[in-house]
């Protein structure tokens, strides 16, 4: 290995670290890191997992909170536009229920009507929401009609290729058409956004942070190597699969990529979403996920 790889590398692993010690990445710590480094093997493994750990979008409750607002700024401007009423209220009182308009909340769960729920991120955004602005929060399975002065704002902490929430979706039984119905999440790929335009023309999606495709693995890795963040003959991806190959099996399946083949490089406080690359998320019998999946 150069000194300049070493130096570069030692840089790398003193910044993760230093995010971890000012509470920046909490309550993912030092050791819980340090841990699954370990499981890398090789020099290049090595490497490979601090440029994940730099490049890792790690957000807590609190800063999942922040994004959210952003979302739920941009729905209720879009609901006091509908009537006209933009330059009359702020969005935070048209939020309170000032507007002439009640706003609810609630996560992508028709459990009362067999679908099974997407799992708990859905609820949490929606008990932070809701303990965080006082918005109403109902599950989607006990409204089936709108009235005229009433909105519903679907919200969750990200979404990655949209088929979740489009399965959702299918399966509520209201009118859409009327365009009272928005989704607000934290995080949206772009991958997902395409998809619910494409299927949902008329319930628009609002988010705090958007993910594309160059921020996702594959696109790293070729940005690691045209940088020169990367001096091994083998590629990053190449070095990926090795590692993965070695773990066989993981209890979630084989997708190497996360689900949809995203690659995200994203976690939250709660857990890591299965868009992720599942070295990071997923267990077997030779490896320990970086944060419990959790939801």
């Amino acid at each position: 290995m150069s000194i300049n790889l070493q130096f570069d590398q030692l840089s790398m692993e003193r910044a993760v670290h230093l995010l971890s010690r000012t509470g920046v990445r909490a309550p993912l710590s030092i050791e819980r890191i340090k841990q699954w480094v370990k499981q890398f093997q090789s020099p290049a493994e090595k490497t490979l997992a601090w440029l994940i750990l730099r490049n890792l979008i790690f957000r807590t409750n609190e800063q999942l909170i922040s994004s959210m607002r952003q979302a739920l700024k941009q729905a209720t401007i879009y609901f006091l536009e509908q009537q006209g009423s933009q330059d009359e209220f702020t969005w935070e009182d048209a939020l309170r229920g000032n507007a002439g308009l009640s706003i609810f909340c609630g996560p992508p769960s028709l459990a009362t009507r067999g679908f099974v729920p997407p799992g708990k991120s859905g609820e949490l955004m929606a008990r932070l929401v809701n303990q965080r602005y006082r918005i109403d929060k109902h599950f989607p399975s006990e409204v089936t009609v709108l009235p005229h002065d009433q909105r519903f704002i679907v919200v969750d902490d990200g979404t990655y290729t949209g088929a979740q929430l489009c399965t959702f979706l299918r399966n509520w039984d209201i009118d859409f058409s009327q365009r009272r119905v928005v989704i607000a999440v934290s995080m949206a790929h772009e991958t997902a956004c395409q998809a619910l335009n494409d299927e949902f023309p008329t319930v628009p999606i609002f988010y705090g942070e958007l993910l594309t495709p160059e921020m996702c693995f594959t696109s790293l890795c070729s940005k690691w190597i045209d940088t020169g963040q990367w001096e091994y003959d083998t590629s990053p991806v190449d070095v990926y699969a090795e590692v993965y190959k070695r773990n066989q099996d993981f209890e979630k399946g084989n997708g190497a990529y996360g689900y949809g083949d995203i690659g995200a490089l994203v976690a939250f406080e709660h857990g890591v979403p299965d868009d992720s690359i599942q070295l990071l998320w997923d267990t077997s019998p030779t490896w320990q996920p970086l944060v419990d999946r959790g939801t």
